[in-house]
């Protein structure tokens, strides 16, 4: 980086808002500034953060950015229209799948649609071509044939072309020369080997059909947004989140757009990584509340959490990709009544526009944020994101609404909703944890997000989680999670050999030629290699077995090792071992990484020198169905490291607010968290806040 530069920036796009983070290298100052998300144009959103942060373009390095484009695309179906050309008698293997419902965590719903594929039968096209199993040509393709289809797809109005061919994986010859025909009419091309090069022709198709479906969107998306900063400052350096955490090259993105599905909640983790490294804690829960979804995953030992697949909306997307488990409720997340009379929190979201009732920008139905306005734990006429201005009438009108349908006051309706939607985001910690055999008292609960830290200390009473940690600047945590990202990709082939010491050196030498293959990729985007790493791991079963699990693998592994290192992963997952049993490796995967300048955070100093003192907090009045209490509200900006905040207590900040209910305490760390914790009422003080120094 340019040593006249002074910044680096990290944005992430959200369904409600856009943050920004400002850091400055010379003083590791941070700034924060929030603006709300333009759905039909996200670059609108993310130049309009970079307006309101205020410094001259020249100064700025770096900008990294999560994005949520290619999901809203795949999600709402607003892709290309595309074909996929295939081998003969196998252009229904993209909608015949697993033939499983493809409902994660559901043994039965009685309510299930089979999703429809994303691209049509009529546009599934079969070729005359074969390459058998062992990779030989077993039935050349015509090229005179393949030519025709391209004509006449042209003609027939599409606008992208996906292919994928059987046994691709062991040879991707003919897939090559075949988008070599189509590239001469077709901007858009695709092939299944280069998106996925592994066994199992499903998921390869649905890859390859998935990445060329948003290819088109996401290529006019980055680059709108890469010209429009370009001009800014041609010296800017721009990346975006990929799902597995790392960070991808514009021209990545615009070949293989598929690898940012997940990249908005991705930043978060990686954030969470360098805070767990900061302060030294090994287990830690994320719990990231926005305003359309929460996110929740386990971190352990300041490991990634990687795993191989994700079902979003029955299609199956089997890249590497963060650990991430998603549930549809946020502030914005609509409350209803069903036709029974039982009470619903979303999955519709009232996002940015309109927003929740109380924001004043034309919603009217009730959502988690009204009913917190209407609770009073977001306080009248206060200031989110330093945008919108809160208005509680408006929150209770909302809410009330409701309440008459249910024939219940507005009070016990907001708090049932909050107590709703605080179930199920417990449910997604229990999903994440007790059933994959972890006991989250173990944990500390770090909860981000504009409206995760108002809710994080209940979440963390319903599972037992004793302790809740609030990073400095909650909301946009994971926009500086964006700049905690190394630059990374990844590789892997498929082996299907079982182990023994010879296929293991096999294996070992076929990972260090896939990380020299990234080395020099890296090299050719001009990106320094001198901070290059790389990570192994073997996808493994037992023999005869149908799925497999992910292991990171030493490069000096022994068999012994290796077995071990599988065999304890298949106990925490299935609770038993199958000892003497004969263990394939199926799949090799190597994920290469070069670092970046990590930032770092700094002790805080209240905002005007003087820590803020219980006598100077002012007073709020928090309702509930039983009543209302007197509840002091503070400024997060005048807190001091080591001060204490008994609850129940309101911390208010620009990018969120966090409540502290009753028998639960607070104290400021020392690069400005707040760790809060679970005390018995009567361990604490009668003085709401005081310094411990």
């Amino acid at each position: 980086m340019s040593e006249t530069h002074s910044y680096i920036v990290g944005v992430d796009v959200g369904g409600t808002f856009t943050d920004l983070v400002l850091y400055e290298r010379a003083t590791a100052n941070i700034r924060t500034v929030k603006v709300p998300s333009v759905r039909h144009a996200p670059d609108e959103a993310v130049l309009a953060a970079l307006d309101k942060v205020g410094v001259p373009a020249n100064t700025i390095d770096l900008i990294v950015h999560g994005t949520t484009v290619a999901t809203n695309a795949l999600l709402e179906r607003r892709g290309a229209r595309a074909a996929f050309v295939t081998t003969a008698g196998f252009r229904d293997v993209l909608e015949l799948g697993r033939t499983t419902r493809l409902v994660p965590n559901s043994l039965y719903d009685p309510y299930f649609r089979r999703p429809k594929p994303l691209i049509r039968r009529r546009d599934r096209h079969g070729v005359t071509e074969r390459m058998g199993a062992d990779g030989a040509i077993a039935v050349p393709f015509d090229p005179a044939e393949i030519e025709a289809l391209a004509l006449r797809l042209l003609a027939d109005g599409v606008e992208a072309v996906a292919i994928g061919f059987l046994n691709s994986f062991r040879n991707p010859a003919h897939e090559q020369r075949v988008r070599a025909i189509f590239a001469r009419h077709f901007e858009f091309v695709s092939i299944s080997s280069e998106v996925l090069n592994e066994i199992r022709e499903f998921d390869r198709f649905s890859a390859v059909a998935i990445n060329i479906y948003v290819m088109p969107v996401m290529q006019r998306y980055v680059g709108r947004l890469t010209r429009a900063l370009s001009e800014r400052n041609p010296h800017t350096s721009f990346y975006t989140m990929a799902s597995h955490g790392g960070l991808l090259t514009s021209s990545t993105v615009a070949t293989q757009p598929v690898r940012t599905i997940l990249s908005g909640p991705a930043a978060g983790v990686m954030s969470t990584v360098h805070l767990m490294q900061t302060l030294g804690i090994e287990k830690l829960i994320t719990y990231d509340m926005g305003g359309t979804s929460t996110d929740v995953a386990l971190v352990t030992d300041g490991r990634f959490p990687l795993k191989r697949e994700t079902i979003l909306e029955g299609l199956v997307v089997h890249l590497a990709q963060l650990d991430i488990h998603t549930i549809g409720a946020g502030g914005g997340s609509i409350a209803s009544l069903d036709a029974g009379g039982a009470l619903l929190i979303g999955p519709d979201s009232a996002g940015a526009v309109p927003g929740p009732a109380c924001y004043g920008r034309g919603g009217t139905r009730p959502t988690v944020t009204d009913a917190n306005v209407a609770l009073g734990r977001i306080g009248d006429d206060q200031e989110l994101g330093g945008s919108l201005a809160v208005n509680r009438a408006a929150a209770e009108a909302a809410i009330g609404q409701l309440a008459r349908e249910a024939g219940l006051s507005i009070a016990v309706m907001a708090e049932a909703i909050l107590t709703l939607a605080v179930a199920k985001m417990t449910s997604a910690v229990h999903e994440i944890s007790v059933a994959r055999g972890f006991d989250p008292r173990e944990f500390a609960l770090l909860s981000y997000g504009g409206a995760g830290p108002l809710h994080a200390c209940l979440v963390a009473a319903e599972i037992g989680i004793p302790r809740v940690i609030v990073p400095p600047a909650p909301g946009a945590f994971s926009a500086f999670g964006a700049l905690c990202s190394a630059l990374m990709k990844d590789r892997s082939t498929t082996l299907l050999r079982r182990l023994d010491p010879e296929v293991l050196t096999l294996a070992l030498t076929q990972c260090q030629d896939l990380a020299c293959q990234m080395q020099q990729e890296f090299a050719a985007e001009g990106i320094n290699g001198t901070r290059y790493t790389t990570e192994y791991q073997f996808d493994l079963r037992y023999e005869g077995q149908a799925h497999e699990i992910t292991v990171t693998i030493p490069p000096a592994a022994d068999c012994a090792r290796v077995m071990e290192l599988f065999e304890r992963d298949f106990e925490r997952e299935y609770g038993r071992r199958d000892i003497g049993r004969a263990v394939q490796i199926v799949t090799l995967r190597v994920l290469g990484r070069v670092a970046t300048e990590l930032p770092r955070w700094t002790k805080p100093v209240p905002a005007d020198g003087r820590p803020a003192s219980g006598q100077n907090a002012t007073q709020r009045q928090l309702i509930s169905g039983q009543g209302t209490i007197e509840c002091p509200v503070y400024q997060r900006a005048q807190l001091a490291v080591d001060q204490r905040v008994c609850g129940p207590a309101i911390i208010e900040e620009m990018s969120s607010t966090i409540y502290v209910p009753p028998s639960w305490q607070a104290v400021v760390g020392r690069i400005g968290e707040l760790d809060i914790r679970h005390k018995p009422t009567g361990s604490l003080t009668s003085t709401p806040i005081e310094s411990r120094t």
